[in-house]
């Protein structure tokens, strides 16, 4: 397949995910994965927290209306987000320490000259941490 990509350069500003608990999401994000709060948002639909890593970051969703102890259905084709670190145990014990659940430990693959691990954050999305090098 060629695609001829246009002139200008797109920029992935944020990705939303639904969440359950807007406040504990944003510690998780913020404490345990080194995010950097933005901002909050709040309309007659929705409340909302923008966390960022870098330029790209976060939009955490919370919909009017939710009470939080009823679980929401994540779908079945969002996989995960990817973050770089240069120390993944480090960060993956922040993570957890806030409110994610290790989901496989951080294991070397010398093949690639790189750690990776995971975790999910409190509302059970996946978060993969890697460290290159």
């Amino acid at each position: 397949m060629t695609v001829q990509s246009p002139d200008t350069q797109t920029l992935l500003s944020l990705t939303a995910l639904r969440v359950a608990d807007l406040e504990r999401s944003a510690e998780f994000y913020i404490r345990g994965c080194g995010f950097v709060h933005d901002k909050d948002l709040d309309t007659p639909t929705f409340h909302a927290s923008i966390v960022r890593a870098g330029a790209a970051g976060l939009e955490l969703v919370l919909p009017t209306g939710i009470d939080g102890e009823t679980p929401h259905d994540h779908g079945h084709m969002f996989v995960k987000i990817v973050l770089n670190t240069d120390d993944v145990e480090g960060r993956m014990a922040d993570a957890c320490r806030h409110g994610g659940v290790e989901e496989t430990p951080a294991t070397k693959l010398e093949a690639y000259g790189m750690v990776i691990g995971t975790v999910r954050d409190p509302d059970g999305y996946l978060v993969e941490f890697v460290q290159r090098g």
